[in-house]
């Protein structure tokens, strides 16, 4: 084992229990990987990823928000899938199933990310990412798809395999298995499919973000969109309720890129952002540059509201959301309103 896959071991994310009562449980002691000195007492074994530590926090890995894309800069490649069994025996499964490369990471070097471990403890899906430049100044593009692994057992050799009919050329994460047997997952592709509109962008710092949740079924492809948000939705679970539970990043307030250039231009000054609007999102649409027209009605800024007796609003915060599996029923979390989840605003002064 290289020394950066046993540096990258101490990095585990994601770690998930696998349900009792599957294949799991075998008798014999002895199997491929690292022995520990002693059994860990656990009654199941541990699924995991290793990651390697990318030092900043926008729009990487690490990050709150825009943490799904797959470029160098945003996730390094070398961590891998890991599975502990309650005997203290380590196996590194990505590497048994024949992915990722020890030393130099090049073109069939890996990143991972993100386990959910099936119902019936068989299998288990997640997210990965293949490949990296081979020398300086080497550009390719990268994207985060779905994998589904067989054969977790002591003694098995494990299988991975890509997940049919997924998107392509986007970027697929935060996989979870729903009681029918769909995967539910986040993703960047554009809500309606249409590539001119890649990547969507959130309403804070224009970074891009994914679209919204959704639903695949591997099988026949047909694929959902659960909920589309402009600034994004996040790790989603099924609640012991069978809820769907996720966080959504509800940024309803009018864009403050647009508000500083609006600042500048009443100031004689220059654009710092230089927003403007489209005629639509259609493919033929038309740029209407110097134009930042806002239709969402309360203005952000005060500088905005100087003569008139109006607050200002703001509005940013991650919440807990709900819903059933097919995406009806959405709602915050057991109906708390966000006057119960976050401060109010102190007021214009």
């Amino acid at each position: 084992m290289s020394i950066l896959k046993r540096i990258t071991l101490l990095f585990t994310f994601a770690l998930l229990t696998l349900l009792t009562g599957n294949p799991f449980h075998a008798e014999a002691q002895s199997s491929p990987g690292i022995q520990t000195p002693s059994g860990t007492g656990l009654p199941n074994p541990i699924l995991f990823v290793t990651q390697v530590p990318i030092p900043a926090d926008f729009t990487t890995i690490g990050s709150t928000f825009g943490n799904h894309l797959s470029g160098m800069q945003e996730v390094g490649r070398g961590g891998d899938l890991w599975i502990l069994y309650p005997d203290g025996t380590l196996k590194n499964l990505t590497e048994a199933a024949g992915y990722g490369v020890s030393g130099f990471q090049g073109d069939d070097s890996i990143a991972v990310r993100q386990p959910s471990v099936h119902w019936e403890g068989t299998k288990a899906v997640f997210s990965m990412v293949v490949g990296a430049p081979e020398e300086q100044y080497q550009w390719e593009d990268y994207y985060w798809q779905l994998y589904e692994i067989t054969g977790l057992g002591q003694n098995d050799t494990p299988v991975i395999t890509k997940v049919p009919n997924q998107p392509l050329n986007y970027n697929n994460v935060s996989p979870i298995y729903d009681t029918d047997d769909r995967i539910i997952f986040t993703s960047d592709r554009p809500f309606n499919g249409q590539a001119h509109l890649y990547p969507q962008r959130d309403e804070y710092e224009e970074a891009p973000v994914v679209s919204g949740l959704w639903s695949l079924d591997p099988a026949t492809g047909n694929l959902k969109l659960l909920d589309h948000a402009p600034s994004g939705d996040f790790t989603p679970i099924i609640d012991s309720f069978g809820r769907v539970i996720f966080t959504r990043w509800d940024h309803l307030q009018r864009d403050q890129q647009a508000d500083a250039d609006n600042y500048n231009e009443m100031n004689g000054q220059p654009c710092d952002y230089c927003t403007f609007n489209y005629t639509s999102e259609a493919i033929n649409s038309i740029p209407l540059f110097g134009d930042r027209t806002e239709i969402f009605p309360e203005p952000r800024a005060d500088f905005e509201l100087i003569g008139t007796n109006l607050s200002s609003h703001t509005f940013n915060h991650f919440l807990p959301w709900m819903m059933n599996e097919d995406g009806t029923e959405m709602e915050l979390l057991n109906h708390i309103g966000r006057h119960e989840l976050v401060d109010p605003p102190e007021p214009n002064r």
